[in-house]
């Protein structure tokens, strides 16, 4: 009896998962099964594999082949192992030495004709098997570009069983794919536009957007509806620095997951702009990532937002507090990455009439308006109100030297935050913002204390105006806020509009 093991990721609820792949090859018979936890649970990978062989005019031998999944509770077995699978039965079958397989892992679904097809998952599962040491990977011809986009590794694309036998048995690999150059890009496949000068109607917001950017601090806009404040979230995103290596390739892996093409690292920050008629499922995503994953280690604007179904507002709440979407599926539940930076808009009043933010709108109105947004409104740091209208560009800084501030910014953030695990400030959770190394003095935090006194701020946004404080203190080179820093944290946060 022969018997052997092949370690490989598959796709479940949780994401990639090391799974090992156990054959054995018992003399007598020519037939081969895929054992499951109920004894017959992966005919599907069986026919798919046996087929593949047969038909790439390899012979089956003599012997009955017996395949089995460890852990046995893993279940389904995702179509990505199919390569693992066969590579494994001909190693049994005596078509290749095992050693070929031992220190590679392998993604692919096998065809019945022997064609190893592609996976949309490939770049997600290479960068975890980078994660776990893995230096080879053999994935589908299709996707060996993507794959390549992970540093560190080798990488091996097969069109067929036929290739992957005469690499493992001859050592010659098939003819690499041109490599990918790695580039700027926002969303797969568009480049980040050259934005001019902050408009007009923008400069008054300039300061909200700066300390957005540099702090990643959520951000609500209301303005007139003539004004193109859509462009606030390219603006934003313009401002902050490039993806490093890691974030990188999991904006790239999730874009992948989408269909999108990813020829090369997705490394500026990507943005995605949605409209009142998204729904909870274009939102969170189904059986490809959702908008809010889209949008991962990126800008997420919801434009007119008080319009949006209120169960699309509700849904919002577990990414904007957990950074991830976890769905829930009939054989588990389904963990994406999510961690956004959220813009919302908004108008004065209901009215869509194009007027400035002056209306007729009656009080109760524009409250009840206002009040559509409740389930995400508390996750605000900041809200800026625009009241100017569109006009000629004024005499300003540039965007070029806002970007450096914000660098510089989000640099002096990520080195006093390393030791706690955190870059930014908006990441920063109580417990750490208490300790006395950290703790802003009783001077400074006085105007905070009187309006927490007066119920005018909760302790939730206690702590927020708090995380703005220490953002507005980096953009200005400071060691720690000052008074000055925490006014203007409270005009940013602006309390008062939850009575507006």
């Amino acid at each position: 009896m022969t018997a052997l093991t092949v370690a490989t990721l598959t796709l479940d609820a949780g994401g990639p998962r090391e799974a090992i792949v156990q054959v054995s090859a018992l003399t007598g018979g020519r037939t081969l099964v895929a054992v499951g936890p109920d004894g017959a649970s992966y005919p599907e990978l069986r026919d798919r594999v046996y087929a593949g062989i047969t038909n790439s005019g390899l012979s089956w031998p003599d012997r009955n082949i017996i395949i089995s999944f460890a852990p046995l509770g893993l279940w389904p077995v995702h179509p990505s192992s199919d390569l693992a699978v066969a590579a494994a039965v001909l190693a049994a079958a005596g078509h290749i030495q095992f050693t070929a397989l031992s220190e590679a892992m392998f993604f692919g679904e096998v065809g019945l004709d022997g064609a190893v097809r592609p996976v949309p998952e490939t770049l997600a599962l290479v960068a975890a098997a980078a994660e776990r040491e893995y230096r080879t990977v053999v994935v589908p011809a299709a996707n060996a570009r993507q794959a390549m986009l992970v540093p560190g590794v080798r990488v091996i694309g097969v069109n067929t069983l036929s290739e992957l036998l005469t690499w493992a048995t001859v050592g010659t690999e098939p003819a690499p794919p041109g490599p990918g150059q790695d580039h700027a890009m926002g969303t797969a496949g568009q480049a980040e536009p050259d934005l001019p000068p902050l408009p007009a109607w923008m400069q008054p917001t300039r300061f909200a957007l700066e300390v957005a950017a540099a702090g990643r601090h959520h951000l609500g806009v209301t303005a007139a509806p003539e004004l193109p404040v859509r462009l606030i979230g390219q603006y934003l995103r313009s401002l902050v620095p490039d993806l490093d290596d890691r974030h990188a390739v999991e904006v790239s892996a999730l874009h992948a997951a989408a269909g999108y093409p990813v020829d090369a690292l997705i490394r500026r920050p990507p943005l995605q702009v949605s409209g009142p008629k998204t729904s909870v499922t274009s939102m969170l995503g189904g059986k490809r990532p959702g908008l809010v994953s889209l949008a991962h280690r990126g800008v997420l604007l919801l434009h007119n937002a008080p319009d949006f179904a209120p169960e699309v507002l509700h849904a919002l709440r577990q990414p904007l507090d957990r950074r991830i979407v976890q769905l829930a599926r009939a054989r588990g539940t389904t963990t994406v990455a999510a961690d956004v930076q959220l813009i919302v808009t908004s108008r004065p009043c209901p009215c869509p009439a194009t007027h400035s933010t002056s209306s007729g709108c009656s009080t109760p109105e524009r409250r009840r308006y206002r009040n559509q947004l409740r389930a995400i409104s508390d996750r605000l740091d900041i809200v800026a109100i625009i009241e100017a209208t569109a006009g000629e560009a004024t005499a300003g800084e540039s965007t070029a030297t806002l970007t450096a501030r914000v660098v510089a910014a989000r640099a002096a953030a990520a080195a006093r935050w390393a030791p706690e695990g955190f870059s930014t400030n908006a990441e920063i959770t109580k417990d750490v913002l208490r300790r006395p190394s950290f703790r802003i003095p009783a001077s400074a935090t006085e105007p905070l204390r009187r309006l927490l006194d007066a119920g005018q701020l909760s302790v939730q946004a206690y702590g927020r105006v708090l995380r703005l404080a220490w953002t507005v203190s980096d953009l200005r080179g400071a060691r720690s806020p000052d008074r000055d820093a925490v006014d203007s944290a409270i005009e940013l946060y602006n309390p008062r509009r939850y009575t507006s």
